[in-house]
């Protein structure tokens, strides 16, 4: 089986756009090991990360060729992309380099025509993929959302084998996870047969974002002493959107006793309160709890777990419960935030 196409080195190269926890580094370094040891290709296959924690940006880099590798710099224009999160998209450079006969993967709900307008993409071939729905379907975790776009970019790649790609899942979750292997399959194979596909030519309805390779703010002649950075990551500026895996915590105001359990547990303060009327006794005033800002909420559902009127207390419906585990692709998140910091 030969390559559809390569570029000017020889190269067919695919990047993957992920956060930590999504599992982008274990699905580049599965789909090169296909290519590479059972269909015969030359491959390498890395990622570029900072921390490595959950919630950071990754990228996942593979390259597959009928000659020897002996590259090993970034991905710059990809035959094939894979965005696991469309929060990733805020970022324009998120699809940097994409040129309009690329194949373009979007975990989303959306329909292909609304996630090229999301994405503002010039052009290409566009296949979306519920793969956090189909997780959940699957009493999955969402991080099992890398094998169902899998299973969406091996149904378009037609040079690898689909059959040896669920060898490589067996070998993958094998051994202690082996009661993971025949979900992990159904996954895969759900991620080729549900995806929806529409090509795109570029008709200047969006433009075309070159690649360019960003460039450091400090240096050896602007670096502020000390090595000082005044734009600290937990200043009011973060977002922290990107971070989120799949589901929200969503408040019902009418169900809450104002505990402040859920204000105790969250990492980054994202609970908002205001002083008003008591909501037991209007007589009285008393900090309410108002809601969640989505902002800076990383979808831990800490909250959840620790409210007494919760899903994790056993003892109320759903819509008897004051916090409670939604979706996120199925929420307006929008309508859903109470800001903590009002414009």
């Amino acid at each position: 089986m030969k390559l559809p196409k390569v570029n000017d080195l020889g190269f067919f190269e695919i990047r993957l756009e992920s956060i930590g926890g999504m599992g982008a580094n274990s699905a580049g370094k599965m789909l090169a090991e296909v290519g590479v040891l059972t269909q015969g290709f030359y491959g390498a296959a890395f990622s570029s990360y900072g921390s490595e924690k959950k919630g950071s940006p990754v990228k996942s880099f593979v390259r597959l060729s009928e000659t020897e590798v002996r590259v090993n710099s970034t991905v710059e224009e990809p035959h094939v992309v894979a965005v696991f999160h469309m929060n990733l998209l805020k970022n324009p450079l998120t699809l940097a380099g994409v040129k309009e006969d690329a194949i373009v993967i979007f975990n989303t709900n959306k329909t292909p025509d609304e996630a090229r307008d999301f994405a503002k993409l010039h052009g290409g071939k566009v296949v979306c993929i519920d793969a956090i729905k189909i997780a959940n379907d699957l009493k999955l975790p969402s991080q099992a959302a890398n094998t169902i776009i899998m299973g969406a970019m091996v149904n378009q790649l037609d040079f690898i084998d689909s059959a040896k790609f669920e060898e490589q899942i067996r070998k993958q979750f094998g051994g202690r996870k082996a009661e993971l292997v025949e979900p992990n399959i159904e996954a895969f194979r759900k991620g080729g047969s549900e995806s929806v596909v529409k090509e795109f030519k570029a008709d200047g309805k969006y433009p075309y974002i070159p690649y360019k390779k960003p460039e450091p703010v400090y240096g050896k002649n602007n670096q502020l002493t000390g090595g000082y950075i005044n734009a600290a990551g937990n200043s009011t500026l973060k977002d922290l959107q990107v971070t989120r895996t799949g589901n929200i915590p969503v408040f019902n105001p009418a169900n809450c006793i104002d505990c402040a359990n859920c204000e105790v547990v969250c990492p980054d303060l994202c609970i908002v309160w205001e002083k008003g009327p008591d909501r037991k006794d209007p007589n009285k005033t008393a900090m309410n709890m108002m809601g969640i800002d989505y902002q800076y909420c990383k979808g831990c559902l800490k909250c959840v777990r620790a409210c007494p009127k919760g899903p994790y207390s056993g003892k109320f419906e759903k819509d008897q419960q004051a916090l409670r585990i939604e979706v996120e692709a199925n929420c307006d998140v929008d309508k859903l935030t109470y800001r903590r910091y009002k414009k």
